[in-house]
């Protein structure tokens, strides 16, 4: 039987909006209600940055810390089998973040990853359907830095000798062998990064595309492929490297390897960024969002954690039933937000909690 990560307990302080509080959330399905503005996505932030030490908006350390403080912090007690942790991360402003896993530093933000997965939804990710290949690449490698950290660590290695070849192509005048000796570097690890995106995204496509469908009951056809820049193989990056040279010294940058992969949506045979409707995109999104639940658990065999920010308004009716439906079916915690608490249609499990003005109320 597959086992579910969870927060137990969730404690925040001097973080964005939120007054101070002391959570004790539900195993399974949360619902965070409130107007707009009153701090359910600085809740669902808070989670996730513990969770990933990251703002899934983006923002940096003097953002995230209330107004008239200097200082924040959030600690998380994480429940996975056959052990508990606790994340905690202290924040203050002009200062790197201070993150500890059970009461100690870790050795490097690797050691932070798989500890708690947590799959996000929020209105922003409609970019994966409507914007460019970054998003999309972002999130093959956010999926695959959560099952394997060594992972990470080699893209952390390509990214840096990446910048490195690129800063050398700047300069005037272009020393041609300082720059081909990064290639190498650059051909391995690009090796095993898009071997590891292309594996991913055969896994993601089928399980996208049944939800797709159950959401939609339609016959409508979805496409998502891997397209890499250039084959993951060793010997062709180093060729596709070596060919561009020229043109990478014009241009002042590298423009082949898995830094400009992509992952192709079509709809009807069609790019779903041009030609599928606002409603089918967002089924798209959160399609991929499902999917990538459903592979994290099967390939690290315990249920992440499912973040939703307003998805009740991103589906109509009918399908706002057939998704919480699903959601009832796959298991594992839930924190969901919502301005209306009745257009969230699942009632077993289910723990409600009220925001007002940043304070956390269970209802």
């Amino acid at each position: 039987m597959t086992e579910s990560h969870r927060v137990s307990a969730l404690r925040a302080i001097g973080f964005r909006n939120l007054a101070p509080l002391e959570l004790a959330p539900g195993p399974r399905l949360n619902v965070i209600a409130g107007d707009n503005g009153q701090g359910k996505s600085n809740l669902l932030e808070a989670i996730h940055y513990a969770a990933t030490l990251r703002s899934f908006r983006g923002a940096g350390t003097d953002e995230l810390v209330a107004t008239g403080t200097d200082e924040a912090r959030v600690v998380l007690r994480a429940e996975a089998s056959p052990l508990a942790r606790t994340l905690e991360v202290g924040l203050r402003r002009g200062q790197a973040r201070q993150p500890k896993l059970d009461g100690k530093r870790p050795r490097s933000s690797l050691a932070w990853l798989g500890v708690l997965p947590a799959v996000l939804f929020h209105p922003g990710d409609l970019a994966l359907a409507q914007g460019g290949p970054e998003g999309r690449r972002t999130l093959l490698d956010e999926v695959l830095s959560e099952i394997d950290p060594t992972y990470a660590s080699t893209l952390a290695s390509y990214v840096k000798a990446l910048r490195s070849r690129n800063r050398l192509l700047k300069e005037e005048p272009v020393n041609r062998r300082a720059v081909t000796a990064f290639d190498g570097v650059l051909a391995a690890a690009g090796t095993i990064l898009g071997q590891a995106r292309q594996r991913l995204v055969a896994d993601l496509a089928p399980r996208a595309t049944e939800v797709w469908h159950e959401l939609f009951e339609t016959t409508v056809p979805l496409e998502i492929a891997f397209v890499p820049r250039c084959e993951p193989e060793e010997r062709a990056l180093l060729a596709a490297l070596a060919e561009s040279l020229d043109r990478d010294v014009m241009r002042g940058f590298t423009a082949e390897g898995p830094h400009a992969d992509d992952v192709a949506l079509r709809v009807k045979d069609k790019s779903a960024k041009h030609h599928a409707s606002q409603g089918q995109q967002r089924a798209l999104v959160l399609a991929l969002k499902v999917a990538e639940l459903e592979v994290l658990s099967h390939r690290t065999g315990q249920v992440p954690l499912l973040l939703l920010d307003d998805v009740s308004s991103e589906l109509d009716a009918t399908r706002n039933r057939r998704f919480f439906g699903l959601l009832a079916r796959m298991g594992g915690q839930v924190f969901l937000t919502t301005t209306d608490p009745r257009l969230i249609q699942l009632e077993d499990a289910r723990t409600d909690f009220r925001v007002v003005a940043g304070r956390i109320e269970r209802t």
